[in-house]
């Protein structure tokens, strides 16, 4: 049977005692679901506030980190003052509740300077029905969508050069609209390769993926080109991504990280390793409140090994 990585680590809660000698917490200021409830940041926050650092979704351009009851804010393509949160070589950033646009220059930035990175992230139990069920949305996940974008700190001036040949890899999750609308915005479509989360965090959700995204799957004729990773795994979506450039060594990557967060986590460390030859499309979701219920496991993934 095949193993995770052993610098995965899984609990059913995270104590004080889990936490490394000297490692410093990042972890958002509000949640909206149960999950994002981690009570031993309140604990270090009583016992050790130096080690805690609290962040405040500011603007999709900003972030505030929240101390002592003072506010200072920070621009997110500002690495120098990303870095300045903390001067903590051991560092472990809780990705549960903070959105991709706060955490993904926070992780470049520290992943650049050599920090130990851990990333801690809590799967819910379940997700909201629905009310109004379709094939592509069967979960009430996102109210919204603020446009597609760099995520700040990835955006970069050139891409392929004309004529190159490219592959838009789709990461995909339970949204089955959110693929198309990112492909659209290149011209010409380039071959698609999905990546679905198998095994899932249940047994159902490969399939339910798949059901999501047939429309997607059908009109860009990829079926037979899915790839699997492990939904909870990062090092796995790395894998993948990596090979997937060893088939097509010729090829530029549009990389969608739209599925799970630990396969966006994968997907945004090969494209800080890999610059050359890709990059990342990404289309903003707006999270519905309550789109999850309860708290499964609780993943630590080891970025410092």
């Amino acid at each position: 049977m095949k193993r995770p990585p052993n610098h995965t680590r899984r609990f059913e809660s995270f104590d004080l005692t889990d936490l490394r000698s000297g490692e410093v917490v990042i972890c958002s200021e509000t949640f909206s679901e149960e999950r994002g409830a981690i009570g031993t940041w309140e604990v270090l926050k009583t016992a050790d506030a130096a080690r805690l650092v609290v962040l405040r979704d500011s603007s999709p351009h900003a972030l505030c980190v929240v101390s002592n009851q003072t506010v200072h804010e920070i621009t997110l393509t500002d690495e120098q003052g990303l870095l300045s949160i903390t001067d903590s070589v051991q560092v472990l950033i809780d990705v549960t509740s903070l959105p991709h646009h706060i955490w993904a220059p926070l992780f470049q930035a520290y992943l650049r300077a050599g920090k130990a990175i851990r990333i801690l992230y809590a799967e819910p139990d379940g997700y909201k029905s629905h009310p109004s069920p379709a094939s592509a949305n069967l979960f009430d996940l996102s109210a919204s969508f603020g446009g597609i974008s760099p995520l700040p700190g990835f955006a970069k001036l050139t891409g392929p050069d004309e004529g190159d040949d490219s592959l838009f890899v789709a990461f995909l999750g339970f949204e089955g609209n959110r693929a198309e609308r990112i492909i659209n915005q290149l011209e010409p479509a380039p071959r698609v390769i999905p990546v679905i989360g198998a095994p899932g965090f249940q047994i159902n959700y490969p399939a339910i993926t798949v059901a999501c995204n047939r429309s997607f799957l059908s009109e860009f004729d990829c079926n037979a080109d899915i790839r699997l990773a492990k939904a909870s795994c990062p090092f796995e979506a790395f894998e993948t991504l990596a090979s997937i450039h060893r088939d097509f060594p010729n090829h530029y990557l549009y990389i969608a990280p739209i599925g799970t967060r630990p396969h966006a986590v994968g997907a945004l460390k090969y494209a800080i390793d890999n610059i050359d030859h890709c990059e990342v499309l990404y289309d903003h979701p707006v999270r519905q409140s309550n789109r999850t219920s309860g708290r499964g496991l609780i993943h630590v993934f080891d970025f410092s090994l």
